[in-house]
């Protein structure tokens, strides 16, 4: 069965207000991501879950398959997985915000989970830039020999373990459709309210994260001034 994909997309960005429809060098975000999403092989979608009829309407005109959600979810894993409904196969979260995510990195994501049903979901991370490691809005992984995510964290209170790697997280999850439901049933964990990291609840809960671990993972657009980087890069693609 083909992986589905879904793009959560909300209008309500603390940092950027109406970041989904912003332009990006002659197109807007979301749909410079669904265009990229639509380029991976042998999945479903791109389905855009978004709680704006604007969002909605864009991305329908634009030939993607859009759905509502409920304006009350609050994470965007919650709304992939109303938006999933009952897909009994792989889902891929990626996020409405990176418009150069690394295909081929996905791609081996989802190849991996496919062939190991031990795992119950999969993320990926690159390896750091100068500056990441002291900046606490560039989440870290620390990756075990065995591929596996041992820890998230925002800061390393000291050196990491000899046995693991401090990669950069980046924001994509392939869950499936059984770890999804448990992992949006279950509340947040301790770990992840005082981190503010969302994939420490599935650490927590005991699910294996395997972390594919990509050669350029291009920066995401989290404010408006992250619209000139992400273009220059997109120029130079």
């Amino acid at each position: 069965m083909a992986t589905l994909v879904v793009i959560p997309a909300r209008m309500a960005s603390s940092r950027f207000p109406g970041k989904p429809l912003a332009d990006l060098a002659g197109k807007t975000l979301i749909q410079r991501v669904c265009e990229r999403a639509a380029r991976l092989a042998g999945v479903a979608g791109p389905r855009v879950a978004t709680d704006d009829a604007a969002i909605r309407d864009h991305v329908r005109a634009l030939g993607f398959e859009a759905v509502m959600t409920s304006p009350d979810h609050p994470s965007g894993t919650d709304r992939v997985a109303e938006a999933a409904g009952d897909w009994p196969g792989l889902i891929l979260n990626l996020q409405g915000d990176e418009p150069l995510f690394e295909l081929a990195a996905v791609e081996r994501l989802i190849a991996r989970l496919a062939s190991d049903p031990v795992l119950s979901l999969g993320t990926a991370a690159s390896p750091l830039a100068p500056g990441d490691l002291d900046a606490p809005d560039r989440v870290k992984v620390l990756r075990g020999r065995d591929g596996l995510a041992r820890d998230f964290r925002r800061r390393l209170a000291g050196p990491p373990p000899a046995d693991a790697e401090v990669l950069r997280h980046a924001g994509v999850y392939l869950f499936r459709a059984e770890a999804l439901r448990r992992f949006v049933a279950a509340p947040p964990a301790p770990r992840e309210r005082a981190e503010r990291l969302e994939q420490l609840r599935a650490l927590h809960l005991g699910l294996p994260i395997w972390v594919e671990r990509a050669d350029d993972w291009a920066p995401g657009v989290d404010r408006p001034g992250d619209l000139k980087v992400v273009a220059k890069r997109l120029g130079e693609s």
